[in-house]
């Protein structure tokens, strides 16, 4: 930490905050269309699911748009194009008088800002810095982080400009550093507290699409000390420029959109079966850009400490993790070389264990081909007594990954074995699992071996990075800033533990 810079930082004689707004009849249009639709299903036809789940796709493309500084033609893919599509045909079917008075409408104004080769905040932002002089410093300040390829459009602007910093808005709140220029990409209100009373540069910009208000009213700090002639300076030497109303009345939050998609998940996770065996009681972790986690609340988490120049990865129990720490996550995609390090633990015994497990996984896949998982489920759960023989379960037993379920020895029966291969393959099985353990620790050892921090700069202007190993092809880390924690205990199927998980 550079003690200057937090003198700096507590030495500013004051600051002013202007607002921009940021015009696009196109993007404006499709927005009034979706507050149309939102008013509508909400007015007649009593909140239905299926419609609802529509206006969470059409919300979920309006922000996507939003928040990008690409064309706006670039920003959705193809799929989520037909998607919408199919959505509208539906409406069409099942609700032509919903269709005519407000989809054709919505239909029609997302065609034409789907097809637009320009970004209206892109241009702002651009002839703003172009009047920036060489030598003034400037953060540019967003939600998400932003590509590679917007920061090489955003630079290129003003290629004069020497020092053009971009932050996430965590990233930003832990920067001791003074501007000369702070760009937040949104108004206040979509940032938050920190934003409204925590000033780093003599000049502070919000741009915002113009269907949102943009402004800040100064907020009365310690009211109840007043009277005793007690007051807050925080917004003294601060000059606000006049506000900019929204357009139009909009009720459009992008929170609500992550909230949704976890709950979704949850829901998926109960109908597969909530309470087997094979499940685990976990916590949410909030990352960045709009994703999640679910973390065993009894596991061991890795986290990457920048500033400890030594001892930079430490392990710490869950109970013990916050706000702002950086966790490391092994990547799905070692599976592969898990197995054969595993192999080489298990040296000359690998082949023949192998065999064998993949000799019951044919008999428990032919048996689900032929009667499907449905019929399996309920066979093995009350012919053979299995408790753990859900969908989900015997889906992840077909799979490649599962190694020596819980209940192995009665599967095992259920599929016609005798007592003496039923312990042979069970040992075997156990002793796959020991080696796929080890083989994860020795590979999680060489490659925090090979972490440095090298990459804390990238790390903290996107909040993630994402780490491959030299040594070991194909493993790879991401480490993820935490932003926030739900202690909500939830039960969720082991395979879904410890991945990130995104709304998209």
């Amino acid at each position: 930490m550079n003690f200057s810079n937090l003198l700096e930082l507590y030495s500013l004689k004051g600051s002013t905050i202007l607002f921009k707004q940021v015009e696009n009849k196109e993007l404006t249009s499709f927005a009034e269309n979706i507050e149309s639709y939102r008013q509508e299903i909400h007015n007649r036809y009593e909140n239905d699911e299926h419609l609802l789940e529509i206006l969470n796709l059409l919300r979920k493309v309006f922000f996507k748009l939003l928040g990008s500084f690409l064309p706006y033609s670039s920003m959705i893919r193809n799929e989520t194009k037909e998607e919408l599509l199919r959505s509208f045909y539906q409406i069409k079917d099942g609700y032509p008088e919903l269709f005519s008075s407000v989809i054709v409408h919505t239909a029609k104004s997302f065609k034409q800002i789907s097809e637009s080769k320009e970004n209206s905040m892109n241009e702002e932002l651009q002839r703003y810095i172009r009047d920036i002089f060489k030598t003034e410093s400037i953060a540019i300040v967003t939600k998400r982080a932003i590509t590679v390829e917007e920061k090489t459009i955003i630079r290129n602007v003003n290629k004069s400009v020497y020092n053009i910093q971009f932050f996430t808005e965590n990233s930003f709140r832990k920067e001791i550093g003074i501007f000369d220029k702070v760009v937040y990409i949104g108004n206040p209100n979509y940032f938050g507290e920190y934003v409204k009373n925590t000033f780093k540069g003599i000049e502070i910009v919000f741009f915002s699409y113009d269907m949102f208000t943009n402004s800040l009213n100064p907020k009365r700090f310690f009211d109840e000390l007043y009277e005793s002639e007690v007051y807050s300076t925080v917004f003294n030497n601060i000059t606000i420029s006049k506000p900019i109303q929204r357009k139009v009345t909009l009720q459009l939050e992008e929170k609500e959109l992550l909230d949704i998609a976890v709950n979704k998940f949850i829901e998926e996770q109960e109908v597969s079966g909530k309470y087997t065996q094979d499940n685990v009681e976990a916590c949410i972790v909030y990352l960045e850009n709009n994703r999640f986690l679910f973390v065993p609340r009894d596991s061991k988490i890795r986290i990457f400490i920048p500033d400890e120049k030594h001892t930079f990865i430490q392990q710490v129990s869950f109970k013990d993790i916050e706000e702002d720490d950086f966790i490391i996550i092994r990547n799905e995609r070692d599976t592969k070389l898990i197995a054969e390090v595993a192999n080489q633990i298990l040296e000359s015994k690998a082949e023949h264990y192998r065999m064998l497990q993949n000799e019951w996984k044919v008999r428990l896949r032919e048996i689900v081909q032929k009667n499907g998982l449905s019929n399996t489920s309920k066979m093995l759960s009350e012919k053979y007594y299995l408790k753990t023989a859900s969908i989900a379960s015997i889906r992840s037993w077909c799979g490649e990954d599962s190694i020596c379920p819980t209940e192995l020895s009665k599967l095992l029966r259920a599929l016609n074995y005798d007592d003496t291969t039923i312990k042979e393959i069970h040992s075997s099985m156990r002793e796959i699992r020991s080696a796929h353990l080890k083989a994860g620790r020795l590979i999680t050892d060489k490659l925090m071996s090979e972490i440095s921090i090298d990459f804390v700069k990238e790390l903290q202007e996107q909040g993630f990075y994402n780490f491959t190993s030299k040594e070991f092809d194909g493993a790879s880390f991401n480490i993820e800033r935490i932003v926030s924690i739900k202690d909500s205990r939830y039960t969720i199927a082991s395979y879904n533990l410890m991945k990130p998980i995104e709304i998209d």
